[in-house]
């Protein structure tokens, strides 16, 4: 060990890195920096030792640190290493008690001390200072005393047996009831004091006496263990997992709440998995029960209550189910959900997920009928009104009759995939399915679905009976209604009644003709016009909603016939509409020029006069989407499509800016000042730009002079790439 001879400068550096002094103004931290020293240790010298007098804080500034513990027979357990940025001897500093572990330079290490005289000293001259470290300092060692369930796990392993005996089941290896009375009341505290989740669950083995009866003690002792081994396998090393007596555990469970009761499904799950040596037909299940701190309860006796309660909802829901406090299901069978508020929860989520992924996967199930692969389309419709992808995922077996949807996915960049691999993909969306086992090519689905990373929403309309959930939970919106097309109609209702939501996606029609379209043919496809819903409830929402949604239709859709009254009906109109959209897409793309790496295509004003009297706006906006997401991914840079609005509506001339998904190396918001665009807006794969009418006389030329700017702005974004990367 040899003193270092670091500057001050260099120690203020190496503070700002450090939690507890980063906040502190620069005027503190040079007093700070001078009350330390620079001290370096060598690979393999201890720094201090356990249970030695102790009066200094250490700040690790290069360098590896292993911290180590003695168990009670005597072996050195290695318990954390740590490195640049972190401190430890605060209770040294403090309170001038022993130290509590051994801490040796694995590497070279480069250390900051501060002595506690020096503190005392620090404290003296700079009070602020010294007050708002003390402050942080302290609320650090409290979090180190009360977060002890994964270091008395390790103890656990390496053999401390008296610790051991005292805290933990000999037969599982997990926590007892003592154990869980010593901490529960420190983790309700620390889940408080850090904002954090924190869930109370209660789990029993369904029919566990029968079991006893039938198999034995013997053979039941060690289905318990086997068990207790698919519990440390789903949850995580902050969890508190107890056996609480018998089949009975209690788990405390860190987290958010979606994410705890994922946990909790994913445990029912692999109990319904679960196999036993020389009892192959032998299943099992669990009922568990589950309450959250602070949003489902506000102290630690009304939490254990409310779990209790739960678990005892559970059983009496038929078993093999976990249930969230108020009695909302997690696993299967689905149920409603039980109140306005908790539905408005979960379409919060699906905004979310809507809002902040780029990529999504929509499937449904075998043999899918009209209500599935409508609502497929009708919810891809929906990704794309934010601009993300949607690619929708189908079998082989899927009805003629049903083109004329597909052809609604056609022009609005919406990608079906009939086999071959599945694309990356942040969400995955599960419609219209009552249970994973109906999933369409559900072994494809498999490794998206157990990805943690990719977000799990599902839509349905099917409860009860054998029904289980798909999606993760919060991300569920499955109620009784009379098909899922009614429940992608409500969430399109809540989303347009958000104009701040519209206005920041530059959405300008969420409820459009084919959205409307693809809603209502699902909603009067799977009831036949209604006759085959069961509840007065369903029926009244039925009603409603197809009632709205066919006035809609009928107004926003240029057919002599002016209603629809049958099915037939409608079905007529999408075939003439999508006829009516591959003539328009023709049209538009007769106008297509490639500059290098931009193509483009704009209507000049008689052009444009003539689309929107042959085709109305609908027609028109879908194709010009449609069209500039296929000039993108053809040029593999950039697609631009401009045209004058319709009169009737506007007196502006529309721009649509996109980039292609293979390439990301440009922000395309950048590309308004560089334009001189001040009306317009979106997000980095793709913009609308405005002018107004009397400014444009000749629109091919100033969108070639729009085009000179993009294929420099490109240039300069790929030469900004490494070769190997362009």
């Amino acid at each position: 060990m040899k003193a270092g001879k670091g500057s001050k400068a260099g120690r203020i550096e190496v503070l700002r890195g450090i939690a507890i002094f980063s906040g502190l103004p620069e005027e503190d931290l040079g007093i700070l920096a001078s009350f330390m020293r620079d001290r370096s240790f060598s690979p393999g010298v201890a720094m201090f030792r356990e249970g030695e007098a102790g009066d200094e804080l250490f700040v690790v500034g290069k360098g590896l640190v292993a911290v180590t513990l003695k168990s009670q027979d005597a072996e050195d357990i290695e318990v954390s290493r740590v490195g640049p940025g972190a401190f430890f001897g605060e209770m040294c500093l403090l309170e001038r008690v022993p130290r509590s572990a051994t801490c040796t330079a694995l590497e070279a290490t480069d250390c900051l001390v501060l002595k506690a005289a020096d503190f005392e000293a620090l404290l003296a001259k700079a009070p602020r200072a010294a007050a708002g470290i003390l402050e942080r300092m302290l609320g650090v060692a409290a979090g180190r005393l009360l977060s002890t369930g994964s270091l008395l796990s390790q103890l656990v392993q390496w053999g401390d047996e008296a610790r051991r005996r005292a805290i933990t089941d000999p037969a599982t290896g997990l926590f007892n009831r003592r154990y869980l009375d010593e901490s529960f009341e420190a983790a309700l505290a620390r889940a408080g004091r850090e904002g954090r989740g924190l869930s109370y669950a209660m789990f029993d083995l369904d029919r566990f006496g029968k079991l006893n009866a039938a198999y034995g003690a013997e053979f039941c002792d060690r289905m318990i263990v086997q068990v207790a081994g698919a519990m440390k396998r789903v949850f995580g090393g902050e969890d508190i997992l107890v056996r609480y007596g018998g089949d009975e555990f209690c788990f405390l469970l860190q987290g958010e709440m979606a994410d705890t009761e994922a946990r909790c499904e994913a445990l029912c799950q692999a109990l319904r998995a679960m196999e036993f040596e020389g009892q192959a037909a032998l299943r099992i299940s669990c009922s568990l029960g589950l309450a959250h701190f602070p949003s489902g309860a506000k102290s630690g006796e009304e939490l254990r209550e409310r779990a209790d309660k739960a678990l005892y909802l559970a059983k009496e829901g038929g078993r093999d189910r976990a249930v969230v406090w108020p009695g909302v299901t997690v696993g299967g069978p689905k149920g409603d959900i039980p109140t306005v508020a908790a539905k408005n929860r979960v379409i919060a989520n699906i905004l979310g997920v809507l809002q902040d992924d780029d990529d999504f996967l929509i499937v449904g199930h075998k043999d899918p009928d009209e209500d599935c692969v409508s609502s497929m389309v009708a919810f891809a419709l929906l990704v794309t009104k934010f601009g993300k992808k949607a690619t929708i995922s189908l079998g082989p077996k899927v009805q003629d009759n049903y083109d004329y949807l597909l052809n609604i996915c056609r022009y609005n960049s919406i990608e079906v995939l009939r086999d071959g691999a599945l694309p990356r993909v942040q969400a995955l969306v599960l419609v219209d399915t009552p249970k994973p086992s109906m999933v369409d090519r559900g072994e494809a689905y498999e490794g998206l679905r157990a990805d943690p990373r990719v977000r799990k929403i599902e839509l349905d309309h099917h409860l009860g009976a054998d029904s289980r959930y798909y999606g993760d939970p919060g991300y569920r919106l499955v109620y009784e209604a009379s098909s899922t097309c009614e429940i992608i109609g409500y969430l399109a209702l809540k989303i347009a009644e958000d104009p701040g939501l519209l206005a920041r996606f530059q959405i300008e029609e969420l409820l459009s003709r084919n959205l409307v379209l693809a809603i209502l043919s699902g909603m009067i496809g799977d009831s036949q016009m209604g006759r085959y819903l069961k509840s007065r409830r369903e029926k009244w929402f039925y009603a409603r909603f197809s009632a709205m949604f066919e006035r809609m239709l009928s107004e926003k859709t240029r057919l002599d016939s002016g209603n629809f009254s049958s099915k037939e009906q409608v079905f007529e109109a999408l075939e003439t509409l999508s006829g009516e959209e591959d003539a328009c897409f023709r049209l538009m793309a007769s106008t297509r020029v490639d500059s290098g790496p931009v193509s483009w295509a704009v209507l000049d004003r008689e052009a444009s006069r003539k689309v929107f009297a042959a085709y109305g706006n609908d027609t028109v906006v879908a194709v010009a989407k449609a069209l500039v997401d296929r000039l993108a991914e053809g040029s593999g840079r950039l697609g631009l499509v401009g045209y004058y609005d319709d009169p009737g509506l506007s007196g502006l001339v529309q721009f649509r800016l996109r980039r292609s998904q293979a390439w990301s190396c440009l922000d395309l918001r950048d590309a308004l000042p560089r334009l001189g665009i001040t009306n317009g807006g979106g997000h980095p794969g793709a913009v609308g730009l405005r002018l107004e009418k009397d400014a444009v006389d000749d629109i091919a030329g100033r969108a070639g002079q729009m085009v000179d700017v993009l294929v420099a702005m490109v240039g300069e974004a790929d030469s900004l790439v490494p070769a190997d990367r362009a």
